[in-house]
């Protein structure tokens, strides 16, 4: 008999959280990839959860967020970038930690442009590039063009297709403006800066949070405690999205830059891996 309970004490199961899986949504933008792809591996790897991925523009974001067909969208742009949308569905939406402290947003030149100011684009004859129509700094440039009475183009692409436009303007040295954003592997390889904004339509620098449906922290606690404790510093975020554009594979990349930052990636999982309970 004893030998019969000694022999069963091999097995074993997970305790804690019933139901180890989370949804995750995320939008085409370097950063939000980059993040959510992290986030994906060491909840996967780390945590012993099954990560399902869905990209979708930003307002679908957080619409399913509210409705409670997703989980968890680890790039909030608040207070001023995504306003329209946390104002829409903010009631039915948790903020958990925050990923990145000083994001910003706005008009992006080369460092070589005459152009100083927003208000200089009167006399600038080019469209401005931007990206999908539902991001928030659309909507922030289509406010700054009316806000600076500007009889201006707003071009909706994608944001490869707006960043290869402004290398090849870079390449000429030719006058170009596109929308730009802070943590953004650009501004790694090229010298640009944003365009003053004296009527302060973009806003102060902002933070990029990490949100979730309500009541998510009572089902998925460990989950939850995670998004709180992860937040990059500007130099690592920039760092893991150029690793990851640099990799065929972008999972490659973030594993790279995983393993030099493992004393970071440790403390975020810390004490969160699912504890196993001893069956007799």
């Amino acid at each position: 008999m004893m030998s019969l309970i000694m022999g069963s004490c091999n097995t074993d199961r997970f305790t804690g959280e019933k139901e180890r899986k989370l949804r995750m949504v995320y939008t085409d933008w370097s950063e939000g990839i980059a993040l959510t792809y992290l986030s994906k591996i060491l909840l996967e790897d780390k945590l012993g959860y099954e990560v399902v991925l869905k990209m979708t523009d930003v307002e679908t974001a957080y619409r399913e967020l509210a409705e409670d067909k997703a989980d968890v969208f680890a790039d909030a742009w608040l207070p001023e970038t995504q306003k329209q949308y946390y104002n829409r569905y903010g009631n039915k939406i948790d903020k958990i930690g925050i990923i990145y402290p000083e994001a910003r947003t706005g008009l992006l030149v080369p460092e070589y442009s005459s152009l100083k100011s927003v208000a200089d684009l009167e006399d600038y004859q080019y469209p401005i590039i931007g990206i999908d129509s539902g991001a928030g700094v659309m909507h922030k440039t289509r406010m700054a063009i009316k806000k600076y009475a500007l009889d201006k183009r707003l071009l909706n692409f994608s944001e490869e297709k707006m960043v290869a436009h402004l290398q090849d303007s870079i390449k000429r040295r030719k006058e170009v403006v596109v929308t730009g954003w802070e943590p953004h592997w650009i501004f790694a390889r090229h010298e640009v800066r944003f365009l003053n904004d004296p009527e302060g339509v973009f806003g102060e620098k902002e933070k990029i949070f990490s949100i979730s449906r309500q009541g998510l922290k009572e089902k998925h606690p460990h989950a939850v405690r995670f998004f709180e404790r992860m937040q990059l510093s500007e130099k690592q975020l920039n760092n893991l999205v150029y690793y990851m554009r640099m990799n065929e594979d972008p999972l490659v990349g973030i594993r790279q830059w995983m393993k030099q930052n493992e004393y970071v990636v440790n403390i975020w999982v810390k004490d969160l891996q699912p504890q196993r309970k001893k069956i007799y």
